[in-house]
């Protein structure tokens, strides 16, 4: 009797660890697309759950992935994989998303905004778990030393980031003349590291 209980006990405990892994591993294949439905509406205010759904069902219905946000306006997602997201919110404001690996296997998502100032782009980075809770950005990614406006871009294959800045925005004369400064514009790309787990300044 006491051998089987302990055998019970065993299989018991070996059961739970499969459910276990199991659980873990159906996290880890969730796609873009399942995240962007639970995503919380503060990422973008803009987009109820009603407007996520209706963006992933008329993608499977072969439809424009557009619908009509809080402001009335069409917010349209123009790619959307299983670990890419272009979204398009309105004529002034997108975002992208990116999920990335890490060296242990667990994966991040990151989420890069923009808006457009008279057609100038000024893009922010900020990083999230797959559950969405925020993640510290400095501990992912190191912006360029340049307050200026910037547009960042990912490379959805390679996950390779591109960050321009300029200044242009900002020139105006100086000295009392109607002639401005001249325009200041740097371009840095950075690659994904699996071994830091961050993004990294390419060579």
């Amino acid at each position: 009797m006491r051998w089987a209980i302990v055998i019970f006990n065993s299989m018991r405990t070996v059961l739970t660890l499969i459910a276990f892994s199991f659980s873990l591993l159906a996290l880890q294949a969730q796609s873009l697309k399942d995240l962007f439905l639970k995503m919380p509406q503060e990422v973008c205010p803009v987009l109820s759950e009603y407007n996520r759904l209706e963006i992933v069902d008329n993608q499977k219905n072969d439809k424009t992935m557009q619908t009509r946000n809080l402001f009335r306006t069409f917010s349209e997602m123009k790619e959307l994989t299983d670990d890419y997201a272009h979204l398009v919110i309105s004529k002034n404001s997108e975002k992208e998303m990116k999920l990335l690996t890490k060296n242990d296997g667990t994966r991040i998502i990151m989420v890069i905004s923009t808006i457009f100032c008279d057609d100038t782009p000024d893009s922010s980075v900020a990083f999230y778990s797959t559950d969405w809770k925020p993640l510290r950005t400095l501990d992912y990614y190191t912006l360029p030393p340049i307050d200026n406006f910037r547009r960042v871009t990912v490379d959805k294959a390679t996950s390779q980031l591109t960050v321009t800045t300029t200044n242009a925005p900002f020139l105006i004369s100086t000295d009392g003349s109607d002639k401005p400064k001249e325009p200041y514009t740097a371009t840095n790309t950075f690659r994904w590291s699996t071994e830091e787990n961050r993004f990294i300044l390419n060579d």
